[in-house]
């Protein structure tokens, strides 16, 4: 009986532990990698922002979750789909011309995202990397996220407001949200 108990607790740890691993996977791959899956990049113009006030953002605080910032945007332009196989953009409103409401990984005010690399470890035949817990922080009027990464790098992403014309890449995974962007004029 105590056999039995210690398999469930143990798969449930490695479900646990398969699920961080996926998850890390996933903000992390490159695009060579995500090439994979479907995607579109496009360029928009805000309509409107909303911005989650829930939390109460001090300087040099830690933040326990990104707030759920969301917008309005129009598509101005689809630059190119692509991916292993066809999905209908369409059919979450990605169209030129059209109106959507997108959500955003990060933020839409003021973001700095410090990808950085965790220790790779040699123990004569064993090779292990170690992951660097992602953390995030208010500092200097922008929200910092520092996340793990394949090398040291550090985007600057200067915020959306009413009328902003921007650039993004939006991948078709579990949640559809704006990551990166770059505005344009």
């Amino acid at each position: 009986m105590q056999q039995k108990y210690y398999w469930i607790v143990g798969i449930i740890a490695l479900v646990i532990i398969a699920s961080v691993v996926w998850t890390n996977l996933m903000r992390t791959q490159s695009e060579s990698a995500g090439a994979l899956l479907p995607y579109v990049d496009f360029e928009a113009t805000v309509i409107s922002v909303s911005l989650d006030e829930s939390g109460n953002y001090l300087e040099g605080n830690e933040i326990v979750s990104a707030p759920e910032d969301s917008a309005v945007v129009r598509i101005d332009k689809i630059v190119e789909t692509g991916g292993s196989y066809d999905f209908d953009w369409a059919s979450m409103g990605i169209e030129e011309g059209k109106e959507v409401k997108l959500n955003f990984e990060y933020t839409a005010r003021p973001t700095k995202i410090i990808t950085v690399v965790g220790e790779t470890i040699q123990d004569g035949d064993t090779v292990s990397h170690q992951i660097v817990p992602t953390k995030i922080t208010f500092e200097d009027g922008y929200f910092v996220f520092r996340v793990n990464g394949n090398s040291e790098t550090e985007t600057i992403l200067p915020g959306l407001q009413e009328g902003s014309k921007f650039k993004t890449k939006l991948w078709k995974t579990f949640e559809v949200k704006v990551e990166k962007y770059e505005i344009i004029t």
